[in-house]
């Protein structure tokens, strides 16, 4: 054999090892890293968006699209045999995924309201609008985010979206993801429904379609056990009206209330990591930021000393908010005081915060609380006041029994008096103003202690028309109502 026959073969077959990779999957091969970090930052994201909101997730998975798949995505074809992706890394929304399960199609909706506010959203549709066959589920891409500190504490998925312009998230009930689950694996990986005939294909669609019926009404009893638990909204109206903060509240002076207060300093940030501390002993108090925030909101409720903030408190038995929130354990001192006032004040705490994010994150956490303590209404000849707290149930039957009776009538030991000085100071106090003169009502009382109290003054005024429902059942009424 030639020297240059040897040399043309050694050529030819040096073309015949050499294959040329597109740009693009070199590229991707190389983000290796970049993927898998942007993978791991999106799940810690929606994590935290969910505790933020209160939203209990069942499960939630994130990944990054393996080679071979993107490969093979990137390749696919139109009917007319031009690529599909002309740019894949700009065109393909699920280079990194994530999958979140909840248990109710409402937290399901919460969820994905919530990404919508927090990220930049190219698309959101629930492809079983469109197939009308049973499946269910929020599916956005989100091509960014919107809050520069988000940005900077996920910085893989901001280099994610500096190159890759789409980011895909799946949302479902469990209900939801249970039917699409074995949808998806019956009918497009198993061998025994592609041997069908077409008739025998027809009957399972149709029994995937009546199991998507049966797929909503699940979801519908889910929601409803949701609102029972946690809302409560299936027996209790909704407040006509709130108790405003202590500092405002009607018939009540200001300067007489301050001073039954134990602590006046003012409520700084020092003052408040103090309390916080004292508060919540062994948790972290929290960083700066929603220290901060915190005051702010607190200053927008005219709650401005230590005293009017422990006093704002003393009706919430101790860690009840908390089994409400059902938090992970690692939660910061300033999240559980931020919770507690939301209990304390209800809508009044929502309508008062600043900016429309931090009013959409207390909405959806008022529904842990609303209902579990102003449940309470007092009745005079049928006609109800608002709901209250069991103090504030106490304050208005004391009051009420007063101007009946006299103050006088309403002395109960540790409890009422007509004399502040006959109460402990550990009660503190409120001041109530009566027809006949003032009366103290202890404050800091547990729920049964206050429902007995309640009980005693009604029974002290059977002549006049009282009810006293809790929970929109009846707790005690008066012998003239059980007449009426």
């Amino acid at each position: 054999m030639s020297d240059t026959t040897s040399d043309e073969s050694k050529a030819a077959g040096s073309d015949r090892d050499h294959t040329v990779i597109p740009s693009h999957l070199w590229d991707y091969a190389q983000d290796q890293s970049v993927l898998t970090e942007a993978a791991q930052d999106i799940r810690r994201y929606l994590e935290e968006l969910a505790r933020r909101g209160s939203i209990n997730l069942h499960t939630i998975e994130s990944r990054a699209k393996s080679l071979s798949s993107y490969q093979n995505k990137s390749e696919k074809e139109l009917e007319d045999g031009s690529r599909k992706y002309s740019d894949p890394a700009t065109q393909i929304h699920d280079c990194v995924a994530a999958r979140v399960i909840v248990f109710t199609t409402r937290t399901r909706n919460d969820l994905a309201d919530l990404i919508e506010n927090h990220a930049e959203v190219i698309e959101r549709v629930n492809p079983g609008d469109l197939k009308h066959n049973g499946y269910d589920s929020e599916h956005l891409v989100i091509k960014s985010l919107k809050k520069q500190d988000e940005r900077a504490r996920y910085g893989a998925l901001g280099k994610y979206f500096e190159k890759y312009r789409g980011l895909e998230i799946q949302i479902r009930s469990v209900a939801g993801h249970a039917w699409a689950e074995y949808e998806h694996d019956l009918r497009y990986k198993s061998g025994a429904y592609q041997e069908l005939s077409d008739d025998g294909k027809g009957q399972i669609n149709q029994w995937f379609i009546e199991a998507g019926g049966m797929r909503r009404y699940m979801d519908e009893i889910f929601e409803r056990i949701e609102a029972r638990v946690f809302i409560g909204e299936q027996e209790l109206p909704q407040p006509v009206d709130h108790e405003p903060p202590l500092a405002q509240q009607e018939g009540d002076d200001i300067d007489d209330d301050l001073a039954e207060y134990d602590d006046p300093r003012p409520l700084d940030e020092e003052a408040l990591r103090d309390v916080i501390t004292a508060r919540f002993p062994g948790y972290d108090t929290g960083q700066t930021g929603a220290v901060e925030e915190l005051l702010t909101h607190l200053e927008q409720l005219r709650v401005s000393t230590v005293g009017e903030l422990e006093a704002a408190l003393v009706n919430l038995e101790q860690g009840q908010v908390a089994r409400l929130m059902d938090y992970p354990s690692d939660t910061s001192g300033v999240r559980r005081l931020d919770d507690e006032l939301l209990a304390t004040f209800t809508d009044t705490y929502v309508e008062t915060a600043l900016g429309e994010d931090r009013k959409q994150f207390l909405r959806l956490r008022l529904r842990r609380v609303r209902g579990k303590f102003a449940i309470y209404t007092v009745e005079v000849a049928k006609r109800p006041s608002r709901l209250l707290t069991a103090a504030s149930a106490v304050r208005e039957t004391a009051k009420l029994v007063a101007n009946l009776g006299g103050v006088d009538l309403v002395s109960i030991e540790g409890a009422i008096s007509t004399e502040r000085n006959h109460l402990n100071p550990s009660t503190k106090a409120r001041t109530i103003r009566t027809q006949h003169g003032p009366i103290f009502v202890a404050t800091n009382m547990t729920r049964s202690w206050a429902e007995s109290i309640i009980k005693e003054l009604i029974r002290r005024v059977p002549n006049h028309s009282i009810r006293v429902l809790r929970a929109g059942d009846l707790l005690i009424e008066s012998s003239a109502s059980k007449l009426l």
